[in-house]
C-alpha cells in the first residue's frame, strides 16, 4: 500500500496513527474564544469559604484561602471571580491586622497577593488607597524581588 492510500475514511493515518481531520481549518477553534468553565466550580466553592471564614472573623484564613491555586490561564470571567473574593477579604482587614497577615503568608503566597494588588491597581483604581497599605506590606515582606517575580510572569490572575 502507498503513502497516498494509508488514509482511511476516518481521517487517521493508518501508518503514522495520526489524525488528519484535527488540522482541518474548518474545525479549529482558537483557544481564546473557547469558554473554559472547569474553574466555576472550584472558585464558587473558595468564595463560600472565604465567606464563612470571613463570618467567623477569620480574616488572616479567609486570605490564604482566597489565595490558593489562582485560576491562571482561565477564562476571563473565573478569573475576575477569583479577584473579587480577593479584594472581599483585602478590605475586610483593619489597617493594623494588615501587617500580622503578611507575615504569616509563605513567598509563594506574597507573590500571588502582589499579583492581585497589581490588577487592583489597573481594574479598581478608587480601591488604590486601601490597595497601597497592603503593597506597602508585601514589598516588606517580599522585597523587590517579589515585584519583578510578578512583573516577569506572564500568566496573569
Amino acid at each position: 500500500v502507498g503513502r497516498d492510500q494509508t488514509v482511511i475514511s476516518s481521517g487517521i493515518n493508518a501508518e503514522y496513527g495520526v489524525d488528519v481531520d484535527a488540522y482541518d481549518e474548518e474545525a479549529y477553534e482558537d483557544e481564546a474564544r473557547v469558554q473554559d468553565d472547569s474553574g466555576v466550580a472550584e472558585v464558587t466553592e473558595r468564595a463560600s469559604k472565604v465567606k464563612d471564614l470571613l463570618s467567623q472573623m477569620k480574616t488572616k484564613e479567609a486570605l490564604v484561602e482566597a489565595l490558593k491555586s489562582p485560576p491562571v490561564g482561565r477564562d476571563q470571567t473565573v478569573k475576575s471571580q477569583n479577584y473579587d473574593t480577593v479584594m472581599w477579604v483585602l478590605k475586610s482587614f483593619k489597617g493594623s491586622d494588615i501587617d500580622a497577615a503578611v507575615a504569616d503568608l509563605s513567598m509563594v503566597e506574597v507573590d500571588i497577593l502582589m499579583k492581585y494588588l497589581y490588577k487592583g491597581f489597573s481594574c479598581s483604581p478608587d480601591k488604590a488607597a486601601n490597595l497601597l497599605l497592603w503593597h506597602e506590606k508585601v514589598v516588606a515582606k517580599g522585597g523587590l524581588g517579589s515585584i519583578v517575580r510578578v512583573m516577569v510572569d506572564r500568566k496573569g490572575v
